[in-house]
Formats: structure tokens, C-alpha cells, sequence
């Protein structure tokens, strides 16, 4: 029942962050907030996607952190059964099309030497008022996050907001979420 759930609130928010007018304005909206953040501030390395379709564009994001001399990583899926690994980048320059035609790290310089602060910027279609997530259904990052010890920033349109989403388990909430209008401090 979960499942079905999830497979037609996915197809829903596609829709929804589809038709988001000025997702450029709005991402840059989000991403400032995140910049102008303690956490983002107090991070030693960060943790993003690099953004496809209509995500809330990281670009931003990346460029900030790789020019505040933040150590830098993006994911990496390391098989088609939900693993995926973090990799550091020097520019953003350092990527190519991997799996799923995602762009991924070039390099393989894994990171692996996380702390409290490490600042891991999640993807979703949605999130709920508690900080759970509608991914897109593989299970990289509840994967990922089982097991990270920083703080979670998932990045969101307003529009796709949803009181409360489906979950289980294995699903992991987010520390914090990032709209184009406020920070939510769900810690």
C-alpha cells in the first residue's frame, strides 16, 4: 500500500515541481538561505547533488562552498541496488555523466572522514512537515543516511511542501528543510 502510495505522490510533485514557474529565481531564493546558514557556515565538508531537471538548482551551492574552501562531494551510485558513496571535487569541473545519466564526481577521491558538522544536502520531490522525504524510489540516500553522522538539509519549491508523507523504517528524515521562502528547523 506504501508503495502505491509513493508511485502516485511521485508522479503528483513531478507535476507540481514541473510546472514551478521561476525555478531559476527560486533557486537561487533556497540556495541563499542554505549559504546564509550556521550550519552551512560551521560545515567542514559538504554533501550535494548535482541538480537535475527541475530540482532546485546546487550549482550555487557547489560554487560557494568549493570558494569558501569547503571540502566538496557528490554522490556517486556504486550499483543498481541502492549504494552509493560521496567523492570530493576540486571544481565543477571534476564531474561526468554517470548512472541513471546523473552527473557524478569524475574523481575518485571518496570521502569518508565525516563529522557532527559535515553538511549533507539531500534530494527530494517532496517533504513533509517533519522532515521525511519522497525520493525518487531507489533508496540511495535512506542507504546513505542510515549510517552519516552530520546534519541533513533537504532543498524544496514551497509548492512542494506536503503536510505529511508516506514512510517506513527505512526512511530517514531531514535535519532541516530549505524552501525558497524559510529554513525549518526540524532537529
Amino acid at each position: 500500500m506504501i508503495m502505491e502510495d509513493k508511485a502516485l505522490l511521485r508522479r503528483k510533485f513531478r507535476e507540481i515541481r514541473g510546472c514551478v514557474t521561476d525555478r531559476s529565481e527560486l533557486s537561487k531564493k533556497i540556495c541563499q538561505l542554505l549559504l546564509e546558514s550556521d550550519f552551512y557556515k560551521n560545515a567542514d565538508i559538504v554533501l550535494t547533488y548535482w541538480a537535475t531537471d527541475s530540482e532546485a538548482d546546487t550549482r550555487m551551492i557547489i560554487d560557494k562552498a568549493l570558494s569558501d574552501n569547503k571540502c566538496v562531494a557528490l554522490p556517486r551510485c556504486s550499483d543498481r541496488n541502492g549504494n552509493m558513496r560521496f567523492y570530493y571535487i576540486d571544481s565543477a569541473d571534476d564531474v561526468t555523466e554517470g548512472m541513471y545519466g546523473i552527473t557524478e564526481p569524475a574523481g575518485n577521491n571518496e570521502a569518508l572522514d565525516f563529522t557532527y558538522k559535515s553538511l549533507c544536502i539531500v534530494p527530494g520531490l517532496s517533504f513533509d512537515a517533519e522532515g521525511y522525504r519522497l525520493g525518487y524510489g531507489k533508496g540511495y540516500y535512506d542507504r546513505f543516511l542510515s549510517s552519516f553522522i552530520g546534519i541533513t538539509a533537504g532543498l524544496c519549491y514551497d509548492e512542494c511542501l506536503a503536510d505529511r508523507l508516506p514512510r517506513n523504517e527505512f526512511d530517514k528524515k531531514t535535519d532541516y528543510i530549505i524552501t525558497n521562502t524559510k529554513i525549518y528547523d526540524l532537529r
